[in-house]
Order: C-alpha cells, then structure tokens, then sequence
C-alpha cells in the first residue's frame, strides 16, 4: 500500500465508530454492514462524471492499478501477491501489461530515426533494390 492510502485510512480508522479489528473499512456508517453494491456503483460513476472522466466500473480500478504497476517496471510476480492471485498466468492476463519506459527506450533506440544502418541496409537489401 503506497504512503498516501496509509495516511487517508489511518484519518478514516480515526473518524469511525467501526474501528475494532474484524469490522469492515468501508461499511454502512450507522450499522457497520457491507455496503449496498448499487448504491456504490451509482456514487462511483457519479464521482467520474463529476471529474470529467468517462464511466467504468469500479472493478476497473483493480485492472488500472495493475497495468499502472507493469508500466512501471514492477515485476509480474510482485503483482501477483499484490492483486492475490494463485496462478501467474491469471496476472499475466489481469495486468494488461504495457512497456515500461526502460523497454520503450531500447525500442526506440533499435528502431528509431537515430539509428546506423547496418551495412545490409546500406547496401539496399532490406527494401529489395
């Protein structure tokens, strides 16, 4: 868990009445039960409009978590334990990895305008002349 969600949960543990060790984080406030799912669909997709973003579902934060996580070079098997799953191969398809600037770099090095040509491609062999 980064710093900044400790913090924000240690303010909330403070201004809960529901602060023992078996209750819930986030339950109703009054009673300490789950929350109602649609109910917090509903706040969830109001909370992305008010902010200017499009609507996803609130299950779609996990995925950007981890694809956030990849991006930044974060080994797969780190997310594994991070996100709770027995097979990495369900991580694997979870994370929707994407490149990490590192990676992107050597792409760009190997393929990009700045490169030398090999002598094959000085020679015209690569285009067919």
């Amino acid at each position: 868990m980064s710093d900044r969600v400790q913090v924000e949960l240690k303010k909330w543990h403070l201004r809960t009445v529901f602060a023992e060790d078996d209750d819930l984080v986030f339950a109703h406030p009054e009673l300490g039960t789950p929350l109602d799912r649609t109910k917090v669909t509903r706040r969830f997709q109001a909370a992305c409009v008010a902010a200017g973003v499009r609507k996803i579902r609130f299950h779609d934060l996990r995925h950007t978590f981890a694809t956030t996580l990849a991006a930044a070079g974060v080994p797969l098997r780190t997310l594994q334990e991070y996100l709770g799953h027995a097979e990495i191969k369900t991580t694997q398809i979870y994370a929707h990895y994407a490149s990490s600037e590192r990676e992107v770099e050597a792409l760009n090095d190997a393929f990009g305008g700045n490169r030398r040509p090999n002598s094959a491609d000085s020679r015209g062999e690569l285009d067919g002349s």
